[in-house]
C-alpha cells in the first residue's frame, strides 16, 4: 500500500528534536539531577507498578523506599570508595621508584631477552619528579581524603545528592501523569503511529537499561570477589568501579585492569599475583561479553561497541555530562526512529513510483 509523505509528523518530530537539543545546550547542567531522576523512575516504574497492583503497596511508599535507597547509595559508595582509593594512591606514589625498578627488571629485561632487542628505559627524570613532589601530592590527597570523610567535596555534588532522590520520589509518584502530559502533546492526527513508535522505543530502551544495570551489579560483584581472592588491596573498591564502568565497552575492564596492576606492582613482590589479576580480568571480560551481557541485554540496543563508544564521545563532547547521560537512551531512540523511517519511506509513493 502506497502513501504520500506527510510533512506534519516530520516537522513535529524535527521541532521536538530541536527543542530537546536546545535545552541540553542552554540549561544542560541544570537538568542533570532531573534527567538522572527521570531515567531511574523510568527503570523502576514497572517494579513500583507491580508492587502496587499485585502486593497492594501504595505508590508513595515504594517511591519513598527507592528514593531513600538511592540517597544511601549516593552517600555510601563515594564515602567508601574515595578514602580507600586515596590511601592506595598514596601507597602507589610512595612506591613509584620500586615500581619503575620492577618494570625495568622484569618487563624490559624479558622483552630484550625474548626478541633480542636492546631497549632501555631512562626513567630517572620521572623518579626525581615524583620524589620532588611526593610531599605536595600526599598533602593534596590528605585534603581530598578529609573532604571525602566529611561528605563535602563541592556544594554542587551535595545538592545533586539531595536533589536526585527528591526528584526521583516525585517522578515515581507522578509517573503516569508525566506520561499523559507528553502523550497529550502529540497531534491527534497521528497519535496511533506515534504510539507504535513509542512502544518500540520503550521495549528496546527499557530492556537495555534494566539489563545493563543488572550487568553492572553482577560484574561489580564478580570483580570485587575475584580481586579479593587474589589478595589485591582495595580489591572491593576497584571491583565496584570496574563494574560500574562496564557499560562503556572495554573502557571499564581496561581501566580496572590498569589500576589493579598498578596497585599490584606497588604491593606484590612476585609475578604470580600479577598473573592472577590478569586472569581475573580475562575471565571477567569473557564472562561479561559471552554470557552476562548477551543474557541480560542481548542485542536490544542495536548498536555495536564501536558505535556505543562513539555515541558517548560525541554526545559528551557536544553536551558535556548531560550528553553522556543521554547518549545511550538517545542512540536507542535514534535506532528505532531510523527503522520506522525506513519502513515509512519504503511504503511511500515517492519510493515505489516507477517512471
Amino acid at each position: 500500500m502506497q502513501q504520500q509523505i506527510k510533512l506534519k509528523p516530520l516537522l513535529s518530530l524535527l521541532l521536538g528534536t530541536i527543542l530537546l537539543f536546545a535545552m541540553m545546550v542552554i540549561i544542560g547542567k541544570v537538568l542533570i539531577p532531573f534527567i538522572i531522576a527521570l531515567i531511574l523512575a523510568y527503570v523502576l516504574d514497572p517494579v513500583v507498578s507491580k508492587l502496587e497492583n499485585k502486593f497492594k503497596v501504595r505508590r508513595k511508599f515504594s517511591a519513598l523506599i527507592f528514593a531513600l535507597l538511592v540517597l544511601f547509595l549516593f552517600i555510601a559508595i563515594p564515602a567508601y570508595l574515595i578514602p580507600v582509593l586515596v590511601s592506595q594512591f598514596k601507597v602507589v606514589i610512595h612506591n613509584v621508584p620500586q615500581i619503575i625498578a620492577v618494570i625495568n627488571t622484569n618487563v624490559v629485561a624479558k622483552i630484550n631477552t625474548q626478541f633480542g632487542t636492546h631497549i632501555s628505559l631512562d626513567l630517572d627524570d620521572l623518579k626525581q619528579l615524583v620524589m620532588a613532589n611526593q610531599t605536595k601530592i600526599t598533602n593534596n590527597l590528605d585534603f581530598v581524603s578529609h573532604l571525602a570523610h566529611n561528605g563535602i567535596i563541592v556544594i554542587e555534588v551535595i545538592v545533586y545528592v539531595i536533589l536526585i532522590p527528591f526528584a526521583l520520589f516525585y517522578s515515581i509518584i507522578n509517573w503516569n501523569n508525566i506520561v499523559r502530559f507528553f502523550d497529550g502533546l502529540i497531534p491527534r492526527s497521528f497519535t496511533e503511529p506515534m504510539h507504535r513508535l513509542f512502544h518500540d522505543v520503550d521495549r528496546m530502551l527499557s530492556a537495555y537499561l534494566r539489563g545493563q544495570m543488572l550487568v553492572m551489579v553482577i560484574m561489580a560483584s564478580y570483580y570485587a570477589v575475584g580481586l579479593n581472592i587474589v589478595g589485591l588491596p582495595s580489591g572491593t573498591a576497584i571491583g565496584i568501579i570496574t563494574g560500574l564502568l562496564v557499560f562503556i565497552p572495554y573502557l571499564g575492564v581496561l581501566s580496572g585492569l590498569l589500576f589493579a596492576i598498578t596497585i599490584g606492582l606497588s604491593q606484590f613482590s612476585g609475578s604470580g599475583n600479577l598473573l592472577a589479576i590478569f586472569i581475573v580480568f580475562a575471565i571477567g571480560h569473557v564472562l561479561e561479553g559471552g554470557l552476562v551481557t548477551p543474557f541480560m541485554v542481548g542485542g536490544r540496543i542495536g548498536l555495536n561497541p564501536v558505535m556505543i563508544i562513539m555515541a558517548l564521545m560525541v554526545f559528551g563532547k557536544v553536551f558535556g555530562i548531560v550528553g553522556v547521560l543521554l547518549a545511550l537512551p538517545l542512540s536507542t531512540i535514534a535506532v528505532v526512529l531510523l527503522r520506522h523511517a525506513k519502513q515509512y519511506y519504503q511504503n511511500t509513493h515517492y519510493y515505489k513510483e516507477i517512471n
